[in-house]
């Protein structure tokens, strides 16, 4: 095998230092901590624009990661999913010529393609997998600590949002800084997924071991105290994925799906009512929460059969009164399936391409890294990175996660599995610059 001069990273012969990249490793940790802040991280609203937090992070992560680019200190290689990205921004830039209401559609478009520079930069800063455990573990001790945090306030001990969210045949949904309790949700799955093939496969200390599955635990329990069905459903296909594509023998992937079928079935005991159990699972086709996604779903593809190129990003809810079928609820204005949402607002062609980003995503990157890598980290990273994407994707058909900085982090992680993969075969060909695989 060729090896690399030494100081150098995966995807690019340029030396760099390593204080810097663990400074940006980092960095991109505090910048999914301050996306988890979520309402509780807004600072000034101005019309519809709501500046946060997370925002003025992401600013300050994309202009170094443009003075890495200018300098040479780091490079870009083309990957599958780049295409993909431009096409789906620009069908949703499109859009923007059918919006009823432009001021929404432009702070959306501008969400939008924060969460493309969100992958990027991502592919960018993890360029090993030393740097790439660093931030999975870091966004896990995050989501420990909102686990914690969720279940606190599920116990009705504390709440960081007050008054708390209660609902009748749930009692308090946990939220912790989020304004619905979905969303705290697909944080946790997303962290849950990423971390646990590195704690099951990969060699480390023992502490470090039993540290990172306390925090894993933590993040379940909170999961399990937001009720939600579509998080909680998310990480069990993201589990099933995880045992497919980790690579251990027969008897350890049995041992690991009956470890995890056993922890997601006490955290449920734990925290879920029969009266509960009974009312949202086993009639969840009955209940109104069921009922009203499918009488917004009807009245997004009526919206899309009159409007094919779309009615505008962030235009749903303008148009949909007219669309609202009388038995739902008025109070809902969003179509809660991400998929519809993109087709009522950026028309086939936008639903077309964001579906391409999907595909590429889990099978041109993550899917295709877990596979192929020969390093274990690298293959345990992008195990994770594919079992959150696809999480992700399943539970965006019961809630709109279209511009989820969280799936948008779990691809980014999966690109840059696949970077590390693409180079690793290379450098087992012959030296020089990584070609795609």
């Amino acid at each position: 095998m060729s090896q690399r001069p030494a100081g150098t990273t995966p995807g690019s012969l340029i030396p760099t230092r390593p204080a810097l990249r663990s400074a940006s490793a980092f960095g991109l940790v505090a910048l999914v901590a301050a996306a988890a802040l979520d309402i509780c991280g807004r600072f000034a609203e101005i019309g519809p624009a709501r500046f946060t937090v997370y925002q003025l992070l992401a600013l300050v992560a994309t202009l170094a990661a443009a003075w890495l680019l200018v300098t040479r200190r780091a490079g870009w290689r083309h990957t599958p999913l780049d295409w993909p990205l431009v096409a789906f921004l620009a069908a949703s830039a499109l859009s923007l010529a059918f919006a009823t209401e432009l001021a929404p559609a432009v702070v959306q478009l501008a969400s939008l393609a924060s969460s493309v520079v969100l992958v990027v930069l991502v592919a960018l800063i993890v360029r090993d997998a030393r740097h790439g455990t660093a931030v999975v573990g870091g966004v896990l001790a995050v989501a420990a600590v909102y686990g914690a945090l969720a279940l606190l306030e599920w116990g009705d001990i504390f709440a960081v949002q007050h008054p708390v969210f209660f609902t009748p045949g749930y009692g308090i949904r946990a939220r912790v800084t989020f304004l619905d309790p979905n969303i705290l949700a697909s944080f946790l799955m997303c962290a849950i997924l990423l971390a646990v093939p590195l704690l099951a496969s990969m060699p480390m200390k023992r502490w470090l071991r039993v540290t990172g599955f306390a925090g894993a635990a933590l993040a379940l329990g909170g999961l399990a105290a937001t009720y939600s069905r579509g998080g909680l459903g998310g990480l069990v296909i993201g589990l099933v994925a995880t045992a497919v594509l980790m690579r251990a023998p027969r008897r350890a992937r049995i041992a690991f799906v009956a470890a995890t079928v056993a922890a997601v079935v006490l955290a449920g005991a734990l925290v879920f009512g029969g009266g509960w159990v009974e009312e949202n699972l086993v009639g969840a086709a009955s209940t109104g929460s069921a009922t009203n996604r499918v009488y917004m779903v009807e009245g997004a593809l009526a919206m899309w059969r009159d409007h094919p190129f779309g009615v505008g990003l962030d235009n749903y809810q303008v148009v949909y009164p007219a669309y609202r079928d009388p038995r739902a609820e008025a109070g809902i204005v969003e179509s809660h399936t991400a998929y519809v949402t993109v087709l009522a607002e950026t028309g086939f062609l936008g639903l077309a391409a964001f579906l391409w980003v999907l595909a590429a995503a889990l099978f041109r990157t993550a899917g295709r890294a877990a596979r192929r890598a020969g390093d274990a980290t690298v293959q345990a990273l992008a195990t994770g990175a594919f079992a959150a994407t696809l999480a992700l994707a399943a539970q965006a058909f019961t809630y709109s996660l279209e511009a989820s900085k969280f799936w948008w982090f779990a691809i980014g992680l999966g690109v840059a599995a696949w970077r590390m993969m693409a180079v690793e075969v290379q450098d087992d060909t012959a030296e020089g610059e990584p070609t795609p695989v």
